[in-house]
């Protein structure tokens, strides 16, 4: 049974752990309430109050709002990074790999508009020491479109003067920003939406030779 994240340093030996199907529930529920009110408005009583549960029952599982919150964020970041992972792992060259994630991240935003909101706001509402520990030391989740711009540029796929570091943080700026306008159900679909960005980015990064392949290749 998988342990919480947010409680993984501050179990003592004769704490249990909570039932998969519960603790599954807890999050979702409160993922739901920071995304309606905000993490400094929710409470844990409006958290229990939509379980049908006792606050006081909450402390089974967590010890604070915050431990909450870091639990939330970092179920949100850990099945975003594998989607793009399983992107970046699939076949093809660099470049063609990056069109994958960028496709893969843009997509699974629109389909999970509540937790995405509520790590991009509320990220910021844990102490610096645990956000690093949510994105890792080396930035993971960033690592995986810096990798592959700099394997594609040392094959000659992405132009010389481009700063991998510069052109990930760019497209996840891009990317992310989804959040904000993209509506269910409207006239843009996720894979519509992934599309068009992945081909403006690698038109706006690639090396000569591969812009004219793609030209000669529509001809």
């Amino acid at each position: 049974m998988r342990q919480p994240a947010g409680r993984s340093a501050r179990r003592t030996g004769g704490e249990r752990k909570p039932r998969e199907e519960r603790w599954a529930e807890l999050i979702e529920v409160a993922t739901q309430v920071f995304y309606e009110k905000g993490y400094e408005a929710a409470s844990l009583q409006d958290i229990a109050d939509r379980l049908g549960m006792l606050k006081g029952s909450l402390y089974y599982y967590i010890q604070s709002k915050e431990d909450l919150l870091f639990d939330v964020i970092s179920a949100v970041h850990r099945e975003g990074l594998s989607v793009i992972q399983a992107r970046a792992d699939t076949e093809g060259d660099p470049l063609q790999r990056l069109e994958n994630v960028i496709v893969g991240h843009v997509e699974h935003t629109c389909r999970n508009l509540v937790p995405t909101t509520v790590f991009l706001h509320e990220l910021s509402a844990l102490p610096p020491e645990r956000r690093q520990e949510v994105l890792g030391s080396e930035h993971a989740y960033q690592g995986v479109f810096r990798g592959l711009i700099e394997l594609a540029q040392k094959e000659g796929l992405v132009r010389a003067d481009v700063d991998p570091r510069l052109a990930a943080l760019s497209v996840l700026g891009a990317t992310n920003w989804v959040y904000r306008w993209f509506r269910p159900g409207g006239e843009f679909t996720p894979e519509k939406i992934g599309a068009q960005m992945a081909e403006m980015v690698i038109r706006g990064i690639a090396s000569e030779k591969v812009l004219s392949a793609r030209v000669a290749g529509q001809a």
